[in-house]
């Protein structure tokens, strides 16, 4: 009999920062769940929330920043109530992160293989031989070349890209359920990020691991995801497939993003861009917050923030295709 809890479920998730004047809102209201061996993705311009709700996840959210309301569902256990001692078992054992940058993750005065070692050691009763083994086994499985010699040498010897293989191996030493990887290939050139990605593709579909991937890269997302979730100003405004919403975006903002890549251009013409710009945690406009620059703003639009309405398989945070869905009813009504 299939299982249908999903193996995370984010409720109603508030993140908050306390400053001088009041406290600033960073996640509204946000909702999600992922299924074991899922691939999620999360999308959105710099400063939409999408690092935050992956940090919000593990509970590492630093201060002033705290976790105002909302549950984070894992296996059903609510980790944002959980203390400190319950989520170190957690946190690099069930859970993994992937950071952006490889050299703030690794320690630059400890060797590859005594960092992994203690990682493991950190959750598990074993041996040093036996820990080594295990890291020797994910350098292996993440394609480093002459693994036994890189575990002896240290982060500055290696890299960017097999620094970024070395983050990915010490995120599976413990079989992780979920991989939360936070934009993994910021800093990498093009060539390398396409194998990095395809890497942790083959790495979650041959482990039957579930993704969260954190990115600004649609093109990554359309190829890596199976559902996607748009993030604007904190709010989650468009979520469903990943093919349903690339094909067909409903939300302004999300054929925004689509239009704005470059293969979406006519040779030599200037490329697309979203007028104006992310709003900040000072300044979130009333109503929704994407208004100010949406070519379809109303009234209603300015003065209250719309609901989720399903279309087909999405989930929109809109009015204007609420009114064209209810447009669409009267007309199939009319016509029976």
């Amino acid at each position: 009999m299939k299982n249908d809890t999903p193996l995370l479920e984010v409720k109603n998730l508030d993140v908050r920062f306390a400053v001088r004047g009041g406290d600033l809102t960073a996640l509204r209201g946000i909702s999600f769940s992922l299924d074991k061996g899922e691939r999620l993705g999360l999308v959105g311009e710099s400063g939409a929330g999408k690092s935050v709700a992956a940090f919000s996840i593990l509970n590492l959210i630093a201060r002033p920043g705290y976790i105002a309301g909302g549950q984070i569902l894992f296996e059903g256990r609510d980790l944002a109530a959980m203390g400190e001692r319950e989520l170190r078992r957690i946190r690099g054992n069930r859970i993994a992160m992937i950071f952006q940058d490889p050299m703030m993750t690794l320690n630059p005065v400890l060797s590859i293989g005594t960092q992994m070692v203690e990682a493991l050691k950190a959750h598990r009763r074993i041996s040093t031989k036996a820990a080594r083994e295990i890291a020797l086994s994910k350098l292996r499985k993440v394609q480093i070349p002459s693994p036994e010699k890189r575990l002896d040498q240290y982060p500055h010897e290696l890299s960017g890209g097999m620094r970024q293989r070395v983050i990915i191996a010490i995120a599976l030493l413990l079989d992780p359920e979920i991989i939360v990887a936070d934009e993994p290939t910021t800093a990498l050139d093009v060539t390398i990020q396409a194998e990095i990605m395809a890497l942790l593709l083959d790495l979650c579909e041959q482990e039957h691991v579930a993704l969260m991937l954190i990115t600004h890269d649609l093109g990554v997302v359309s190829q890596v995801t199976q559902r996607m979730l748009v993030m604007y100003s904190g709010r989650i405004i468009e979520q469903g497939p990943t093919r349903e919403i690339i094909n067909d975006a409903q939300h302004p903002y999300t054929q925004g993003l689509i239009n704005a890549l470059p293969q979406m251009g006519e040779p030599g013409a200037r490329l697309f861009q979203i007028p104006g710009s992310m709003p900040s945690l000072k300044n979130v406009p009333t109503g929704c917050p994407f208004h100010p620059r949406c070519k379809f703003a109303t009234d209603q639009c300015r003065q209250t923030m719309p609901e989720y309405v399903r279309s087909g398989n999405v989930d929109v945070a809109c009015y204007e295709v609420s009114n064209l869905i209810e447009q669409e009813k009267r007309m199939q009504e009319a016509g029976s």
